[in-house]
Parts: structure tokens; C-alpha cells; sequence
């Protein structure tokens, strides 16, 4: 039994080195098959190629590089991280050791940590359990959430909606498991109706990763995951009743379809951090208080000139929410209330890693 492993990376050549020391062969380290001239020794007319790359690279590189010599060999792609190892060409019948005899020894080779089998995807990915860690996520339901979680440890392949900036950690592997489906900020009022659809039974449960607020009532079937990405900035004036802020900010957050859960920090000035109206819209949220300087205030930039308030330069309140989201995306610019209170809302712009 002998492969010919391809693959430059270091994870590659860990991952080849093992591969020809259980099974033999040698490992390709050049330019050769990237460039079609990929040379099969006299010798190694009964051997199969070992692509140790990403899976669609792989596919890609072999479409574009078959020769007369390679035409009839089998091909696996392993990924370089040693996670799944694929058939994707079983070669001509005269190979004399056969396919699923060298896609054995690879798998073995691997160890236990290799997905070996597309039809049962069995730990091929993360669950959602270092994911609502790490972004800090509020969850609807937590019996949902193991549901879930065992559906994907399984391989079940589960939707997940969101209107926020996503990306996967594996483009391979996970949207095996993982069907994302993206809904831009501007069309919050489709990704709503998707999610009124599914709570209504009208299409699949599914898992709703959001900023955006979908109600108080009851959800039993979809599961929703609220990461804390918020930050807003508040001003108040001095004689601005502390008991009717932490109610109010609650209720308008809602009034912008906003998720009060979602909010990581409440921003303020220096002078105002111990107040306690801060100190009680902070409890209410379950957020931390930020503080700023005047100064760090007063040169922040702010989007757009305030055009309802044009000798007023300094938009202290989204001032305080651009700096405690460290220049994160303006969502809701000076919201205002008759009794004292004003506050403006960013979004971290970082992307949420699916799964982490």
C-alpha cells in the first residue's frame, strides 16, 4: 500500500508525515500539482493521491491537473488539519490494493479525532455551547438549547437565521451541519416575518442568532440566542427622575426593535459613571458601565452633522456609544425623551464565529 500525499502548509506535512509512516509513500512538497505537471514515478502506478488540502481545493486542483498517469488513481482529500478524510475519485478496478482498503488505513492513520463517513456526521463540528460562552449569549430556553446541541452532535443539519455578520470557522465542514441564512440589517423586517413563520409553525423550528427583539412571549421551538454586541451612550440631565430611567430605556429599546439583553455597556461621562441613574440602567440591562473623559469626548467623530440642533456641536451621546463599541456600526442615532434622558446605540462590527 502506498499514497503520495500532497500538501504544503505545516499542518500538511504533519498530517502527511503521519500518513506515510503508517501506510508509506512520499510526500510532494513542490508546485507540481498546482501547476499540472504533477509526475507519477514508474513505481507508483499502484498508489493513491492523498490531497491534503481544503475540500473544495482539492476537487478544483485534481479537475485541473489530471493526466493520462493519474487519470485512473484514486484520489482522498484529508483536511490538513487531519478533521475528515473523503473519497473523491475511486479510480479504475485494476488498482490492486482497492480504495476502501488505503481509505481505511488513512482513517485509522488520522486517529479517532477523523470524521470519516459523509453519511453519518457524527462530531463532524461544535455544538453551540462555546459559542453562547463566548459572545456572552442570552438563551431563550436552555432545554432548547441541549435539543439543539443534540441534534448537531448527531449530524442533523439545523437552520440558522440571523441578521447579523456571521462567518463559519470551518467553510468546509460546517455548513455540512450548519445552513446559514443571512438577513443584511436593512431587511430586519424579512428576517422577522422568517422568524413569525417559524414560531407559527408555518416552516421548520430553527436557531435565531439576533440583536433585534422578537417579543416576550413563549418559544418552545426555535431557539433564540441574543449576543451581548450593544453599546449605548446616555445622557441625562441633573434633575432626570432615576426611576423613570430604568423602565423607560427598557421600553425604548423595544419601541427600536432592539433586544434589551443585547446590550454589553452603558457609557457615560466621567462625572455621571456613579450616578444613580447609571448604576440603575446598567442593573436593568445586565450591562457595565463604561466612562469617558470630556476631552475624549469632545474629539470623538461623530456621523453627520446634527441638523435638528445645528448650534449644539457635540453629540454627547453618540459620542459615548461610537467610543465604548470602539467605533462600532451607529444604529440608533440621539433617541430623545421630553423627561431628561437621551441615548444613542451602536454594534460591535466584529462577526460572530459559527461555530466557537
Amino acid at each position: 500500500m502506498y499514497v503520495v500525499c500532497y500538501g504544503k502548509s505545516s499542518d500538511a506535512m504533519t498530517i502527511g508525515k503521519k500518513l506515510i509512516e503508517e501506510i508509506g509513500g512520499r510526500h510532494i512538497t513542490g508546485t507540481e500539482l498546482i501547476t499540472g505537471s504533477f509526475v507519477i514515478a514508474e513505481g507508483e502506478t499502484n498508489c493513491a493521491i492523498v490531497m491534503i488540502l481544503p475540500l473544495e481545493l482539492a476537487i478544483k486542483s485534481m479537475e485541473e491537473t489530471i493526466t493520462d498517469k493519474t487519470r485512473d488513481l484514486p484520489v482522498i482529500a484529508v483536511s490538513p488539519e487531519g478533521r475528515y478524510a473523503a473519497v473523491i475519485r475511486s479510480g479504475a478496478k485494476p488498482y490492486s490494493q482497492g480504495i476502501s482498503a488505503v481509505y481505511a488505513a488513512v482513517v485509522r492513520a488520522l486517529g479517532d479525532s477523523c470524521f470519516s463517513g459523509f453519511e453519518d456526521k457524527t462530531g463532524i463540528t461544535c455544538d453551540l455551547t462555546s459559542l453562547v460562552s463566548r459572545y456572552n449569549m442570552s438563551v431563550n430556553d436552555e432545554a432548547l438549547l441541549e435539543k439543539v446541541n443534540g441534534k448537531i452532535r448527531n449530524g442533523e443539519k439545523i437552520d440558522v437565521y440571523t441578521d447579523l455578520p456571521i462567518v463559519f470557522a470551518d467553510p468546509v465542514i460546517d455548513p455540512m451541519v450548519y445552513s446559514l441564512h443571512g438577513y443584511p440589517y436593512d431587511l430586519r423586517e424579512e428576517f422577522i416575518k422568517q422568524y413569525k413563520a417559524a414560531k407559527s409553525g408555518k416552516v421548520e423550528p430553527a436557531v435565531f442568532i439576533t440583536c433585534t427583539y422578537l417579543g416576550e412571549e413563549a418559544d418552545d421551538s426555535n431557539l433564540i440566542l441574543v449576543p451581548k454586541l450593544l453599546n449605548l451612550g446616555i445622557e441625562i440631565k441633573t434633575k432626570t427622575d432615576p426611576g423613570y430611567c430604568r423602565p423607560a430605556i427598557r421600553k425604548s429599546l423595544i419601541n427600536h426593535l432592539l433586544n434589551p439583553e443585547a446590550v454589553s455597556t452603558v457609557a457615560s461621562s466621567y462625572s455621571a459613571r456613579e450616578s444613580e441613574i447609571m448604576t440603575g440602567i446598567a442593573e436593568e440591562l445586565g450591562a457595565e458601565v463604561m466612562s469617558f473623559d470630556s476631552d475624549a469626548i469632545s474629539k470623538t467623530k461623530v456621523p453627520l452633522q446634527m441638523t435638528f440642533s445645528p448650534d449644539r456641536k457635540n453629540d454627547t451621546a453618540t459620542a459615548l456609544s461610537i467610543l465604548a463599541g470602539k467605533n462600532g456600526t451607529l444604529i440608533v442615532r440621539r433617541s430623545t425623551s421630553t423627561r431628561g434622558l437621551v441615548f444613542s446605540v451602536s454594534v460591535d462590527r466584529e462577526s460572530i464565529i459559527l461555530p466557537e
